[in-house]
Order: C-alpha cells, then structure tokens, then sequence
C-alpha cells in the first residue's frame, strides 16, 4: 500500500538546511554590526581617548521618538531664562576682544536696570586678547563688580593630544575680574547636544603629572546652582550630576529673546545708543527681566549645532540647558545593565523558555496561551512578547522618567523579523502538519 504522502528527499532536506545555516548567519552577522554600531562612542573613546572635538549627535536615528519623548514628559512651567543675542551683523563685537568687552560693560548697564536674578555670558575672556586697549577690559571689570547679583562666565579649554591623569581636557587661561560675585563654567557642549552637560573633568593648563584633575561645573548647571540652592542640593537632581550619563533634555521650548541692539534701544541710555550707533526703529518695549536668568551670547555662525533635527544657535542651547533642568524638562537615561537585562529576559522568553518547556512540560503544549511556546505555534508567541516588550518598556520607562532604550527596542524588533523568517524557513523543511500533507483534503 503507498504511502499517505512522501517523505522528503535527502537532496531537498540538504538544500534547506543550508538555506537555515546562511540565514543564520546573515541573522548573526546583522546582529554583531548592530551592536557595534551601537557602541561605536565607546569604541571611538577607547581608539582616540581624547578625540573630543566631534560635536556630532550620535542618536540621529532616533531623533523623532526622542522628540516625541521628551515633548511628553516636558512641563508647562514658566520660563527662567531671557536671551539677549549679540546678532550677527555686529561681527565686529561678536568676539571677546577690546571693543566687545566695552560694548558687553554697556549691554551689562542696561540689563542691571531690570533687576535680572543672575547673568550668565556665554563667553570666554582670556588675559592677553585686549593688549592694544585695556581700559575696555577694565571698564568690563568695573561694571561686573559693581553688579547686585551674580555672574556667570564662561570658561574654555584646550584638548590634549594624550590624557593626562585620564583626563584630556586643559583649561585656558581666563580673565581675573576679581570679584566675589563672578562665577564660572565651562562652555563646551556634550558630545550629544541633546544631552545637558553637567559637570566635566579638567586640569589646569599649566599642570604637572602631580596634579590631579578637578570637576567643573557646566555653564548651565553653575547657573542652576546659583539660581535655586535648594533644587540643586536635591537628592534626585544630585544623583543626575553624579551620574556618568548626562541626562536628555527637551529642547524644543522656545524662550524670550532679544537682540542687544533691541536691548540698548529699550533700556540703554543715549550715550549707549550713539555710542553704538544703534538703529532703533520707535518705541520698544522694556523686556521683563525682573528675577529671570539673562544669558548673553553671539549668534556665531562657527556655533551652530543641530540637535534633533533642529538647528540652533549655541547660546540658545545653554539657555534652553538651564531652563530644561529648573523645569525638569529631561529623561534620565537607563542604565546599560538594565537595558542589558531587558534584552536578556526578551531573548529567554522567546527562546530559553520553549526550550525548557519542550524538554520538561511537553503536557503544557494544549495549555491556554502556553501552548503558543511550543513548535507550529511560535509565531503568535514571538510576535507577542515583542508587542508587549516594547509597550510594556516604553510606558514603565516614561512612568519612571527615563527615556525607553530605543536602541534596545530595535534590537528586539530586528531579533523578532529574523526569528520569523528562522520560523518560516523551518516550516518550509515539514510540509506536513499533524501528519496530513498542507492543502490536503
């Protein structure tokens, strides 16, 4: 008597079998560059440990879910912070030389009269670029002392071409304004502009192998800290500063902002509108300073960064830093071992658990939903667990405040798409199902 069906040739069985071994090897292959593609910052810091002027962000690829975020977790909250922009049509006073440095004293006058909480420029002055003229830096020095409240400014460095107590960043020389008021931080931006940079490790210009490295603040978290004492000493809010990641920050709220011309215009003298020979087209209207933070930059175009798609002006993203941490506007970032383990309890639901429940419960395989894990079912049980994980991560991590894993997430999508064509190529090797031909009647 013939045979109900046929069994499949050796031939046939060969064929897709490497078919399975190639699959599961492009499968590999994929995975292990997608994790190296993932980790390419850390590799980069370890072949180039002070290769530190990319400013690049390096989540391009998630840029509109990480907007999407952080829109969500953003607060309505008033706005702390006022820019006044040095436009870039006053090039000649954008940089921190003589003249800029008597223009900045005047800009200082006129926003004292508005009685601001705290100033910060977002600029770096060094000791010797004002030779030719020093009573302007003198007069800088004057008006910044005789100031009520204090003032931030910016410090800058050098990169060194080896790390020096594994640190490669050398702090320059900055102007002494002697004065107890004045304050300092360091104007670099993260490697990732969409991240808040808090603190950065730096030596002395003129150090030696004997000194150590020391923490300085971030322009914007010097400026926080000033501003609000007791939110800053806040348990949750120190544990972000002395955290290894820098938190991410929504920076799409647009803040108040004039230029320094409108500036002079509204609340400067005469003598300052001549003496600059500001165009002021009327009236304008005074802006409202009273209590805010001020930050004073130059719209310079060699500081441009684009962040999320958008492209902003580097004075905007220090004040779009500051007023991201007063309004905790920011994810925490997951730690890599909890991102590790998520990957890791995904991987053994879909294939550590079937395992053993073939091995040790084949009885289970009539059982409702567990017999999803067991062969000809699996596709329904993979694509559920990876539905679920990635909905389940995504609403714990924002319920948590921490921006869901994205890379993670992909990486669960990707081991999901290939495990079903892994499932499909082994369906193609049985045509039969429960011992009837597919398509039989």
């Amino acid at each position: 008597m013939a045979p109900s069906h046929a069994l499949p040739s050796s031939t046939a069985t060969r064929k897709a079998r490497l078919s399975r071994l190639i699959l599961g090897l492009v499968y590999f292959s994929a995975l292990c560059a997608l994790i190296l593609w993932e980790s390419r910052e850390r590799f980069d810091l370890l072949s180039s440990p002070c290769d530190l002027a990319e400013t690049a962000p390096k989540s391009s690829l998630y840029a509109e879910p990480y907007r999407y975020f952080l829109d969500w977790a953003s607060h309505d909250a008033p706005n702390h912070v006022n820019i006044i922009s040095i436009p870039v049509e006053l090039e000649e006073i954008q940089g921190n030389l003589c003249h800029a440095r008597a223009y900045m004293a005047d800009l200082l006058r006129s926003v004292a009269t508005q009685h601001p909480s705290e100033v910060v420029i977002d600029k770096f002055y060094s000791p010797s670029s004002c030779v030719s003229d020093p009573g302007s830096t003198r007069e800088l020095q004057t008006v910044i002392q005789s100031l009520p409240f204090p003032v931030i400014i910016g410090e800058s460095t050098n990169v060194a071409s080896s790390p020096i107590q594994h640190s490669c960043l050398l702090c320059k020389p900055q102007l002494d304004f002697a004065s107890p008021n004045v304050h300092h931080g360091l104007t670099r931006l993260n490697a990732d502009p969409e991240k808040v940079p808090l603190e950065w490790t730096v030596l002395p210009i003129a150090s030696d192998n004997n000194q150590k490295p020391r923490q300085l603040d971030s322009l914007a978290w010097a400026a926080v800290k000033l501003y609000d004492p007791a939110y800053a000493a806040r348990p949750r809010i120190q544990a972000l500063v002395n955290s290894e990641r820098h938190p991410y920050a929504n920076l799409d709220n647009e803040l108040p902002h004039q230029t320094s011309t409108q500036l002079l215009c509204s609340a400067g003298t005469a003598d300052m509108q001549h003496r600059w020979s500001a165009t002021c087209p009327g009236a304008l209207q005074t802006p409202n300073l009273l209590g805010k933070i001020v930050l004073i930059g130059a719209e310079n175009p060699v500081d441009r960064q684009k962040v999320l798609g958008t492209t902003l002006w580097g004075l905007d993203l220090q004040a779009r830093y500051i007023d991201t941490l007063l309004s905790s506007s920011f994810l925490y970032e997951l730690p890599f071992a909890a991102t590790f383990f998520i990957f890791a309890l995904y991987v053994f639901l879909i294939e550590g658990l079937p395992t053993l429940l073939i091995a040790f419960r084949p009885r289970w395989k009539k059982k409702w939903f567990i017999c999803h894990a067991y062969p000809r079912r699996r596709f329904f049980w993979v694509g559920f667990w990876t539905i679920a994980f990635v909905l389940i991560c995504s609403f714990v991590s924002l319920l948590l405040r921490y921006l869901p894993p994205l890379a993670v997430l992909g990486d669960i999508a990707f081991v999901a798409v290939t495990r079903l064509l892994l499932f499909a190529a082994e369906a193609s090797e049985h045509p039969f199902v429960h011992g009837k031909k597919k398509g039989a009647h």
